[in-house]
């Protein structure tokens, strides 16, 4: 987005960076509804359409994009025939419990065409792929170091793989988070710095010196635990 001439972002932008992603005239007082100071600044969305991060927290790492991108799951490509609509449609909907019931179904119809089952059966691979993919994430998860955001990771798997062995241990994860009293305290420390920085805006100065503040006395009540790491780093920004 720019609230620059039309002509100067298809100059600047397109022809001169061959920009290939959409480019978004706004209204200048866009620029400040959105506190954007400095040229380009980028917002990253989570997958949920929440905002990871802002221009002040900088630009996200290549590492934190892919962590986010693992709760992306594109349908695979299906070919442009409406035989194939409810494929498409479960896909689009995260709900493979079904899709693999589906396919189980259809692939096993003495009937079904050469070239559908072909179609199909790949289906099938991938959706086999993805679930496999999925448990050993689970593991990852399971080891932390931020597990807040891995117990919303494990909830959303759980969910979206019922009937699988990924939602299993899952599920399984999840208990042990809500037993282990260490893990317990880490999820406390981190929803409690993500509340501290949603007290303070930091695009003003008087509240980004207030916010420095708080967070290096969080950072000393939560020595020791992912949350006062994190609030350290902030700091050192």
């Amino acid at each position: 987005m720019s609230d620059e001439q039309e002509d100067k972002i298809e100059k600047t932008f397109i022809d001169g960076l061959g920009a290939t992603y959409p480019m978004a005239k706004i209204k200048p007082s866009a620029t400040a509804d959105y506190k954007v100071k400095f040229y380009p600044s980028f917002y990253c969305l989570a997958p949920d359409g929440t905002v990871h991060s802002t221009p002040d927290d900088r630009m996200p790492s290549e590492e934190s994009i892919e962590k986010l991108l693992e709760d992306v799951s594109l349908a695979p490509k299906l070919p442009d025939d409406a035989r194939y609509a409810p494929v498409r449609k479960m896909w689009e909907k995260r709900d493979y419990s079904k899709l693999d019931s589906y396919l189980q179904r259809m692939l096993g119809a003495d009937k079904l065409d050469a070239d559908m089952r072909e179609v199909f059966e790949g289906q099938q691979e991938v959706l086999a792929k993805k679930a496999s993919k999925q448990l050993a994430r689970v593991q990852s998860l399971g080891a932390g170091p931020d597990f807040l955001a891995s117990r919303a990771a494990l909830e959303r798997i759980k969910k979206d793989w019922r009937g699988f062995d990924a939602a299993k241990q899952a599920t399984a994860e999840l208990k042990r988070f809500s037993k282990d009293s260490q893990i317990k305290k880490e999820i406390a420390a981190s929803k409690a710095l993500a509340k501290l920085e949603g007290k303070y805006d930091p695009s003003r100065i008087a509240q980004a010196r207030k916010l420095q503040d708080a967070l290096r006395k969080f950072a000393d009540r939560y020595e020791g635990t992912y949350a006062g790491e994190q609030a350290k780093k902030k700091l050192g920004r």
